[in-house]
């Protein structure tokens, strides 16, 4: 059993694999295995994964019909053997010491998630950009919830990172399947139930921006995905007994941002498609403000509802106001 597994999703990356796969193979922390999915690639990129595959024991490779990120990370979570999993995107690499520094910061802090620093690449420019992340060094136990789900939303990628296997196995977590703009509710839940993280400053990951990948999509479906996810990981949270009135104010303010969003960047037909899921979903959350006693929200639903009854889908524009109504 290797001590950590790598995630590494793959479709039509065959430009920038070769060097992904290269700094994964040429880590100073020897004992990992890397599970390569190959999410049904049209391009050369099985070809590639086959080479090293072949060469190098540590690299195992499952292919499948495209199922997208989440889809292609999950299956790689069905593979893992690892006592810690890290995800790294197919376009991107990584330094030489980006797992053993990881896997000291874990062994070091007892922490069950750990999150390194990263620069964007600038493919069309060849520049580098270093990541503006706030630095925080440790979320222990007496972190409250609220703190523990906004910084994990915040810092949503899930590359970069290295989980604690027992973490994910243990509490049932993986990738809502269906839509982009997973990563955001993964982490959330992550950060909910770790029971120690630890953030360093190293900048050991490379994120390559303006490519076309796996993971870029356009403005439109990121948001309206975004709205999707956070609508599923609002009620997964209930469910896993999380919410009460601290997060309340998260939940509200963030799907009032998400809605703001919806009005600058959806098209008419994507607005008309939303408005009965918003409107089902501020019903739901007009019952867990009855449900955790806060009048003000209560209140806040019932403005919003009577909004979307007179404005219909040109609500969305003027939803940014909204969220700054007192709770």
């Amino acid at each position: 059993m290797s001590k950590i597994t790598i995630i590494l999703p793959v479709y039509n990356t065959e430009k920038y694999l070769n060097q992904c796969l290269t700094s994964i193979q040429n880590q100073t922390f020897k004992d990992f295995e890397c599970i390569c999915v190959n999410d049904g690639s049209t391009d050369n990129s099985l070809s590639i994964l086959q080479e090293y595959a072949y060469k190098d024991e540590r690299f195992k490779i499952v292919s499948q019909s495209n199922k997208g990120l989440s889809g292609a990370r999950n299956a790689g979570l069905r593979h893992v053997c690892g006592e810690y999993v890290s995800f790294i995107d197919s376009d991107d690499w990584v330094s030489e010491n980006y797992l053993e520094t990881l896997y000291k910061a874990a062994l070091s802090d007892n922490a069950d998630i750990v999150r390194a620093s990263y620069k964007f690449y600038y493919h069309e420019k060849n520049s580098y950009e270093p990541a503006r992340i706030r630095k925080i060094h440790k979320i222990n136990d007496a972190g409250s919830k609220l703190e523990r789900v906004s910084k994990g939303y915040g810092g949503a990628f899930v590359w970069g990172k290295l989980f604690k296997t027992k973490l994910l196995e243990d509490n049932n977590i993986s990738f809502y399947e269906g839509k982009v703009s997973e990563d955001c509710p993964f982490m959330a839940i992550a950060f909910l139930y770790a029971k120690g993280i630890s953030f360093i400053n190293d900048e050991i990951y490379f994120y390559r921006k303006q490519v076309l990948s796996i993971t870029t999509r356009s403005s439109e479906k990121l948001d309206a995905d975004a709205l999707y996810n956070f609508i599923t990981l609002t009620k997964d949270l209930d469910k896993r007994g999380f919410t009460d009135r601290e997060l309340m104010r998260f939940y509200f303010n963030t799907f009032f941002y998400k809605l703001g969003k919806i009005g600058k960047t959806a098209s008419k037909n994507t607005q008309k498609e939303l408005l009965p899921v918003t409107t089902q979903h501020l019903l739901y959350l007009k019952m867990l403000a009855k449900k955790y006693g806060s009048k003000g929200l209560i209140i806040k639903c019932a403005i919003i509802n009577l909004l979307f009854m007179i404005f219909g889908k040109s609500f969305f524009k003027g939803i940014r106001v909204l969220k700054n109504i007192a709770i």
